[in-house]
């Protein structure tokens, strides 16, 4: 039993540490489709997401997706910076302008506006940490909880943002340096609903290796 202990305890710790060339790049984007049941319904969702390797094996999230539920349902999920960042900065630009027709001394507090929208703007929706699998593969729990929904039903004349969440866990392997094959299992939940299950895939691609600003070689190594 101890060597067993030993053994997993090893495992663990080589996922932690080892190398993994998806964090060697700064962004990850994919396209991805999911499907699943929420409540009582069924659901089809799909999407673009991106990720920003921030540290060594944190990044964070990017979402945006639209979701058709079997109940006539319709979700179009975003980050919260995403609609908080062009209100305020829209705001802002109209203080600026208003101040600047006005001669008014304080147009720097449009200005200011402006830039906090560009700053809330890019909020992201959630993080999600890296373990990899050896050169290739790559596993990361993810957890979305600056989101929002558009929640709309025609049918009833229904239209409302919504807070939603989602957490799940991601494998990505790499099909070759750039390319990447996705799989994912995942919780979401949008204030009115339970919390749904489902799962999806995806294909991505890489870019912005971190090295090239220091104009280093990109490792060639293959293991797998």
């Amino acid at each position: 039993m101890i060597k067993k202990i030993l053994f997993v305890s090893f495992l663990l710790f080589s996922l932690n540490f080892s190398f993994g060339q998806l964090t060697s790049y700064k962004w990850h984007t994919f396209a991805k489709f999911s499907g699943g049941k929420i409540d009582t319904a069924t659901y089809l969702n799909g999407g673009l997401s991106a990720e920003y390797i921030i540290f060594k094996n944190v990044g964070l999230n990017y979402n945006l997706e639209f979701q058709h539920r079997s109940d006539l349902y319709n979700h179009l999920h975003g980050s919260i910076g995403s609609v908080g960042g062009p209100v305020i900065f829209v705001i802002g630009a109209a203080t600026a302008l208003s101040n600047a027709v006005s001669l008014d001394n304080n147009s720097g507090i449009g200005t200011l506006g402006m830039l906090l929208g560009v700053m809330v703007f890019v909020v992201p929706d959630g993080v999600s940490y890296h373990f990899p699998i050896g050169y290739k593969g790559d596993i990361s729990p993810y957890f979305n909880f600056l989101g929002f929904d558009w929640v709309s039903n025609k049918s009833i004349g229904y239209s409302q943002f919504k807070y939603a969440c989602s957490f799940g866990v991601r494998v990505t392997y790499l099909l070759n340096d750039r390319m990447t094959a996705i799989g994912f299992i995942e919780t979401r939940k949008c204030a009115p609903t339970g919390w749904g299950i489902g799962g999806g895939i995806g294909l991505g691609y890489l870019f912005k290796y971190k090295n090239e600003d220091e104009n280093t070689v990109k490792p060639s190594i293959n293991l797998f």
